[in-house]
């Protein structure tokens, strides 16, 4: 497969995709970030703002929520490139939502999984 071009189609800045920009720095990924409540320096390393998500998450299933929120971006990136379906918001955070649902009704012991239910209904 070959992509006509490596610059990201999720923001208007013409920025190189890397996976830096795509999770952290683009536009529309900090936006998503925002829609959980999450807000964070994109100037600053990649380790440097996941550490800071993780204090600011103060959770022990703060590595589901960076992992389920990446994997939501990267899901409507590809709806966007292969599908030429617009990215959204709303539509990427319900993804999110649902996924780290599944999770923590389907993979986490009960106190953990009614601790992240919790969260998730405080958003």
């Amino acid at each position: 497969m070959h992509l006509d071009s490596d610059v990201c189609e999720m923001c208007i800045r013409q920025k190189r995709e890397t996976a830096a920009h795509l999770f952290l720095r683009c536009n529309f990924a900090k936006a998503c970030w925002n829609s959980i409540g999450i807000s964070f320096v994109s100037t600053r390393s990649s380790v440097h703002i996941f550490n800071q998500i993780r204090r600011h998450l103060n959770t022990s299933f703060f590595m589901e929520i960076i992992i389920l929120m990446s994997w939501s971006i990267w899901t409507t990136r590809n709806d966007r490139t292969f599908n030429n379906v617009d990215p959204l918001i709303p539509g990427t955070r319900s993804k999110f939502l649902s996924e780290l649902s599944l999770v923590a009704s389907h993979r986490m012991n009960s106190v953990l999984s009614q601790e992240c239910l919790d969260w998730i209904h405080s958003l």
